[in-house]
Parts: C-alpha cells; sequence; structure tokens
C-alpha cells in the first residue's frame, strides 16, 4: 500500500555545524513568535531562516520571507553549510525523553520519502481537519523554495517485526549526531544505506496504510504542489520526486509513541459563571470535586484518574479556579451522542474530543471557536491560565489512544481540530529532500 523509498538527503555539514542544537527548530506551526525571534538569533545558520523566516516592512512580491528562503538554501548549499550525501538513504531517527517521573521513553522512527496519495486512496489516513491559511502560507513556501523541509510524522498499524528489527541493526552503529534539546529531550540520527536492509524495508511497508500524526497541513500541500508540478511537466513520470513527500514513520507498537491530549481553555468574557456553568453540565454529568495537592497545582492525579476512568466513561475535568477541580462523568453516551450530533450514528465508541466539543461546548455553553478557545497539553500552564486570570475556564481531556484514531478514522471521520498532541515532536532541521522539477528518486519502475 504505502510507497516508501530511500532518497538523497540535504544534511547541515558537521565539519562546519559542530553543534546540531544550535541549527535545528521544532516545527513551524508550534513555534511562538518569541520563539522564532530566539531562533533567529541562536545562530545564523538555524533552519529557522527556511521555514518560518521574519516579515520585513518592505517586504513585496519580489523579496519576502519565501524568497529569502530560497536564497538562504541556495547560499548555504554553495558554501558547504549543507551538503548532500551521495547515494539514496533512509534515515534512522531516535528521540529518547522523560516521561512522567523517572521513567524515560525512547521512540525509533525511519525517515524516508513517502508516495503521495490521495485519501480516497485508502493508503494514507488524516485524523485532523486543516485550515486554508496555512497551507497557503506552506504552499508559497515550496513554490519559492521547492523542497521538503520539515518531515510529516506517521505512524503505522500491524506488526512492528520485521521493521523494527531492521532499525535497531542501523542503531547499533555510531550516529551522525548525537545531541539533547532544552527540553532534555535526546536526538539521535543514523544513515541507513545498505542496498539489502533498503530493499526490504521498502517491501515491508508495500502492506501498510499511514496514518498522519502531524503535518496535515503540510501533506495537503505537497498534494497540491504535485498537481501544479505535473501541470508543468506533464511529460514527468511517477519516479519524479515531487510526487513524493518526506516523512518519520514510527510504528503504532513503538514503546515510545505518546500522545498527549489537548485541553480547553476558555476565555469568552460571555461564558457563564463558574456555578452557572456546573448548573447547566449537571442534567448530563455526575459531578465530583477533587482537592489540587502537591507539586505546583498538582492537576497530575486528577489527570492520571480521568484516563484510567476513561476505558469504559467518558471523563473531563473542569476547573474555573481555587483548590479544586470537577471530574465531570457522562450519564447518558447516547444521548449526548445524539444531540451533539444529531442523525449521526457512529460505528465506534464517541470520542471525548467529540462529546466536549459538540455538545459541552457549542450546544450547552453556546460556544464557538470564534469565542476565545485556545489549546494546550500542559495541565499545569492551564491552572496558571485561569488562576492569573487569563482564561475563564479550563477544559482537561484524556489522551486518545491511537489505536483508537486508527479505528475512527477508517471509518472516513475526522477528529475536532487540536484533539492530539504527539510527544514529542519532530525536529525540523536533521534532513531536507528537494522535490524540484529535475529530482527524480532512484528507484526501481516496479516499485512505482
Amino acid at each position: 500500500m504505502a510507497r516508501v523509498f530511500p532518497f538523497r538527503g540535504y544534511r547541515y555539514n558537521a565539519k562546519k555545524i559542530q553543534n546540531p542544537a544550535a541549527v535545528i527548530s521544532p516545527p513551524y506551526d508550534v513555534i511562538s513568535n518569541e520563539l522564532q525571534r530566539e531562533l533567529h538569533s541562536r545562530h545564523p545558520h538555524n533552519v529557522i531562516r527556511l521555514i518560518l523566516g521574519e516579515d520585513r516592512p518592505r517586504d513585496d512580491a519580489a523579496e519576502n520571507r519565501y524568497v529569502r528562503a530560497r536564497h538562504h538554501f541556495e547560499e548555504w548549499e554553495e558554501c558547504r553549510i549543507l551538503v548532500r550525501d551521495t547515494d539514496p538513504a533512509f534515515y534512522v531517527y531516535e528521540q529518547e525523553y522523560r516521561w512522567r517521573q523517572e521513567e524515560r521513553r525512547t521512540r525509533t522512527g525511519l525517515i524516508g520519502a513517502v508516495g503521495l496519495e490521495e485519501y480516497t486512496a485508502g493508503v494514507i489516513f488524516p485524523h485532523e481537519q486543516t485550515f486554508p491559511g496555512p497551507k497557503a502560507d506552506r504552499l508559497r513556501l515550496m513554490q519559492a523554495l521547492p523542497v521538503s523541509l520539515e518531515q510529516i510524522f506517521c505512524f503505522y498499524p500491524g506488526p512492528a517485526e520485521p521493521i523494527r528489527s531492521l532499525l535497531r541493526q542501523t542503531t547499533q552503529e555510531q550516529p551522525l549526531c548525537d545531541f539533547a534539546d532544552e527540553g532534555d529531550i535526546r536526538h539521535r540520527l543514523w544513515l541507513l544505506h545498505d542496498s539489502e536492509t533498503i530493499a526490504s524495508l521498502v517491501m515491508a511497508f508495500r502492506d501498510r496504510p499511514l496514518f498522519i500524526a502531524d503535518g496535515h497541513h503540510r501533506y495537503e500541500t505537497a498534494l497540491t504542489f504535485r498537481e501544479e508540478m505535473r501541470h508543468v511537466d506533464p511529460l514527468g513520470g511517477p519516479e519524479r520526486a515531487y510526487n513524493f513527500v518526506m516523512a518519520t514513520l514510527i510504528s503504532i507498537e513503538d514503546e515510545g509513541l505518546t500522545v498527549l491530549p489537548t485541553h480547553r481553555l476558555i476565555h469568552a468574557s460571555r461564558v457563564q459563571q463558574p456555578e452557572e456553568i456546573l448548573g447547566t453540565l449537571k442534567p448530563y454529568f455526575h459531578v465530583e470535586q477533587r482537592v489540587l495537592v502537591g507539586k505546583g497545582r498538582g492537576i497530575e492525579k486528577c489527570l492520571e484518574e480521568m484516563e484510567d476512568r476513561g476505558t469504559h466513561a467518558h471523563v473531563f475535568g473542569l476547573y474555573t479556579g481555587g483548590d479544586t477541580v470537577s471530574l465531570l462523568t457522562l450519564k447518558d453516551p447516547q444521548l449526548a451522542q445524539e444531540m451533539a450530533e444529531p442523525g449521526r450514528s457512529h460505528p465506534h465508541r464517541p470520542l471525548d474530543v467529540v462529546i466536549l466539543e459538540h455538545l459541552v461546548l457549542r450546544k450547552l455553553l453556546n460556544l464557538e471557536e470564534a469565542d476565545g478557545i485556545s489549546f494546550t497539553h500542559d495541565g499545569e500552564a492551564a491552572l496558571q491560565e485561569v488562576l492569573s486570570g487569563r482564561a475563564h475556564a479550563a477544559f482537561f481531556l484524556s489522551p486518545i489512544p491511537a489505536t483508537q484514531i486508527v479505528e475512527v478514522v477508517t471509518t472516513g471521520e475526522r477528529l475536532p481540530p487540536k484533539s492530539t498532541y504527539f510527544y514529542p515532536k519532530l525536529l525540523s532541521g536533521l534532513v531536507f529532500f528537494k522535490v524540484d522539477q529535475s529530482e527524480v528518486l532512484e528507484v526501481s519502475k516496479e516499485f512505482l
């Protein structure tokens, strides 16, 4: 099903960039204005200049951050800040990170060129909705600089073997780079160029569908860019690089595939008072109070209880200030689902985030996205937003297991925006994949 191939990637030249941490970045869509400025000042060759350059007052059609990104890439290639691997290769990317208290998890992925497919083909599945603004922005960048700059993050179902064993062989070797970022996440990258291993991996993915975890806007932008390139290059064959996108592929069985929830912060001034909110929700929810104790405000124990109980019930957390969190357990899931989405039947158990979005926020509290709803995966940060007065209330959710995401999206549904947060994020700047009209993948025709 999935077409996954090696490619000749561009990477930072280790002879000129001794500290990889100085030139990498989180994905463009999680970079705040403050972090954007900091990354620009961190190093003159930081990847931020390619993925999210700064706007300037006199920018116009001929000179803007998209054009400057192309100039930077060309200049860095000419000066050998960026160098290209001589042979097609896969790249093995490992992230080791702290989880909860003293536990550490390791997540291992394969970076390759993935054949672009329309969603209707049933090969690559989205799980979240997208918006036109970010796609227009990414398309302008690809038109100016036809390079797949950031990896799409996908996971794949099915047995982890034989892929896991093939990757493990590579991770026994010396990595290309090995460093930790500010969040104490360790990143390692290996070059996988053994021809037999590559052939085995190509075949191992032939019967696997892929599910987009992060990068929906970039994936759909790549589809649009492909159609534009096919229009200007009608004789181009399926081996053209613009028919592919760079992606990191991770097994659904990987111990490090961690999915965090995305909590909702309510900023609308017209929202009900705290006691009125609970009064509105009580006909549909059992309400229990939990005292916040421990480090910070101690939301962790409440979230763990919600997750434990969430296997057989729909449980939300509500915080409006003070020393307690209200745990809300749905009384009648069927009635709630009918109210939330009248006339729709679901072959799967309703998701908490759907019930929260449609029933609680829209139906009962009469809120829409324009009413000032923001998102965070950090429970303690959500509490502080309410305590500071910057938010009126916070709704807490439990994470959606990757297996449940597969169950939902294979029926053709998508989750509401900001339903998941796959942790940690993939770094940008480890490897780049050129997709302009002249680039081709060195792949046997029978695989295309």
